[in-house]
């Protein structure tokens, strides 16, 4: 496990670099007025600080060794839920789409109480409705509630 998180590591170093490269020549623009690469630049320097991380425990030797993969009913829960989230997006809209989805994934993947996942369903999706369409106001799908 340890030989595969520094190839792991080392792979999206690069790659994070290789982004940053592409993204910079698009123009970065400043927190007031981003360009077209302000997103990708920052979120691979992300990638790239995480993998640094990752490249520096497994060489120390601190990762611990992960469990063996066996669920793989959650996989293609999971799956099919986002598959069932881009489709239905445009359609039932944002704010309808992500609470489905987030209350899906609370009561089928992780089996939790009917009141715990309906109030985070709906925290979720009312806080990323807050932040991307008021906050940065991004156009998003209103789906039904446009009509």
């Amino acid at each position: 496990m340890i030989t595969t998180d520094r190839w792991t590591g080392l792979f999206f170093i690069l790659f994070s670099l290789y982004v940053c490269f592409e993204s910079w020549r698009l123009g970065v623009g400043s927190f007031s007025r981003p360009g077209a690469g302000f997103f990708p630049f920052y979120s691979s320097l992300f990638l790239g600080l995480l993998s640094l991380i990752l490249g520096y425990l497994a060489f120390r030797g601190k990762v611990e060794e992960a469990e063996s993969w066996t669920d793989v009913g959650n996989t293609v829960t999971v799956s099919l839920a986002l598959l069932g989230f881009a489709l239905l997006l445009t359609w039932l809209g944002f704010v309808i789409t992500t609470f489905i989805f987030i209350l899906f994934l609370f009561r089928a993947v992780e089996h939790r109480a009917w009141l715990f996942s309906t109030g985070t369903a709906l925290f979720i999706s009312a806080a990323f409705y807050v932040v991307f369409g008021l906050w940065l106001r991004a156009q998003l799908p209103a789906g039904i509630l446009e009509r």
